[in-house]
């Protein structure tokens, strides 16, 4: 954050300040505050924040707190403290001039903030989401992380139910915003494909003329959205009637892929160093950001080569046995598991294919069927299954066999072993944790 009054910052906060002093830092955890930092006292399940502020304060850092909490110096006073953390983010964002992409969708969305961000970083100084801050608390975060001397910000929204994004996109309006796509994801709070897709195109509606869209072409809930906006919709995507258009794909023995491009003006080849053939959806989303907004094309092309998967997303690691382990724990939905057992069915594989799959959660009345499908198509690819949760039956049955486990404490006494030249894909959604499991066959027990 560049250098603000603590006066001005309760200003954009709707507070009142009590003291003075310049803010260079915001932060939720009292830990990371030091001199100069402004504490927002959030109260979580567990902990209120407020209990932290005299220590923040007493460290010559600054307190966003309730009035009447803390009786010192140095505090900015709210009626709510995560609304004034909201309002303080959009009045600083409005002092800056920039283009702000925004990136949503049910599958991908970190993936293609993460090209957006590199292919971006070849010609602009780029600040953008960190982590998983992506949600009411972490995009205002995201936008007070800005630096006097970017020059663009990149920020991820996600959303579990109507009217999320639009807020949102009040915190942090967008110039530009990119839909990867649309699929069942909190399917059990939404209740239809169609009520997602209207959540997804809440990120559409705020954008200038002057802005442009980036959406999956592919996908027909996400096309139906273009009307949402009077900006320049650019579509991209493998299918015809596409403005950006990728072709010819294929992976090498890593499951890296490459695939030829076409439209916006170039055309050529473009290879990723990621598996996944997802990706070259992803890319494309990131490659039109990066021609519109003026990267040439060879610079594009070099910063999509060099792109790296975040944690625990189709992310290769070894077990002391020779085994490879894609670690894919991150997070789950029918479309993300098919594309990583995509993934895991083009790597090349001396050994077995095994899949160690978890609960796909908030999918509501589709989730047997779900788990369903997704088991049949494990069974296509792989030699041996395991399958842990409440849908391990689900998942079984739809493959035709497998092992099933009630809890993930049950798989982890029972782990397969795993040999040199297999290679192993462990996935579920992020309440599952099944990064234990990886963690446990890293461990070569």
């Amino acid at each position: 954050m560049k250098p603000t009054t603590l006066e001005q910052a309760a200003q954009w906060a709707g507070g009142t300040a009590r003291g003075t002093g310049i803010i260079t830092h915001v932060t939720t955890d009292s830990r990371a505050a030091g001199k100069g930092s402004l504490f927002v006292a959030l109260r979580g399940s567990r902990v209120d924040g407020h209990a932290f502020a005299a220590e923040v304060l007493a460290r010559d850092g600054y307190a966003m707190v309730r009035p009447g909490v803390v009786d010192m110096a140095g505090v900015i006073e709210v009626e709510d403290t995560l609304r004034g953390l909201q309002s303080l983010a959009r009045g600083y964002l409005a002092q800056f001039e920039l283009p702000v992409v925004a990136v949503t969708g049910s599958n991908g969305k970190t993936t293609t903030k993460n090209m957006i961000a590199r292919v971006l970083r070849e010609a602009f100084v780029v600040h953008s989401t960190t982590e998983n801050y992506n949600n009411e608390l972490g995009v205002p975060l995201s936008v007070l992380g800005l630096e006097e001397g970017h020059q663009v910000l990149v920020v991820e929204m996600a959303m579990r139910g109507l009217g999320q994004i639009r807020e949102l996109t009040q915190i942090c309006p967008p110039t530009a915003a990119v839909i990867t796509n649309v699929g069942p994801v909190h399917f059990e709070l939404l209740g239809s494909m169609e009520n997602i897709a209207q959540a997804k195109g809440e990120i559409l509606d705020p954008l200038p003329a002057s802005g442009f869209a980036v959406l999956n072409g592919d996908d027909p809930l996400v096309r139906s959205l273009a009307s949402r906006t009077a900006a320049e919709v650019v579509f991209f995507g493998r299918s015809r009637g596409n403005d950006l258009t990728i072709a010819d794909l294929r992976t090498d023995k890593q499951g890296r892929v490459s695939f030829a491009v076409k439209g916006l003006g170039v055309e050529g080849e473009v290879s990723l160093n990621v598996p996944g053939i997802h990706n070259a959806w992803n890319a494309a989303a990131a490659l039109a950001v990066g021609l519109k907004l003026g990267v040439p094309f060879a610079q594009c092309r070099q910063a999509l080569g060099d792109v790296a998967l975040s944690s625990m997303r189709l992310e290769e690691v070894q077990t002391p046995s020779g085994a490879v382990i894609l670690n894919d724990a991150y997070n789950a939905s029918p479309a993300s598991m098919r594309a990583a057992l995509d993934t895991l069915a083009r790597m090349e594989c001396s050994g077995r294919r095994v899949a160690i799959l978890g609960d796909m959660l908030e999918l509501g009345r589709i989730s047997h069927d779900a788990h369903f499908e997704v088991g049949a198509r494990a069974a296509e690819v792989c030699d041996a299954l395991y399958f842990v949760g409440r849908w391990a039956e689900s998942l079984r049955d739809g493959a035709g066999r497998g092992e099933i486990f009630a809890t993930v404490e049950d798989l982890l006494n029972n782990l397969p072993a795993v040999q040199a030249g297999d290679v192993v894909l462990v996935k579920a959604s992020r309440g599952m944790q099944l990064e234990r499991v990886v963690q446990r066959l890293q461990g070569g027990e």
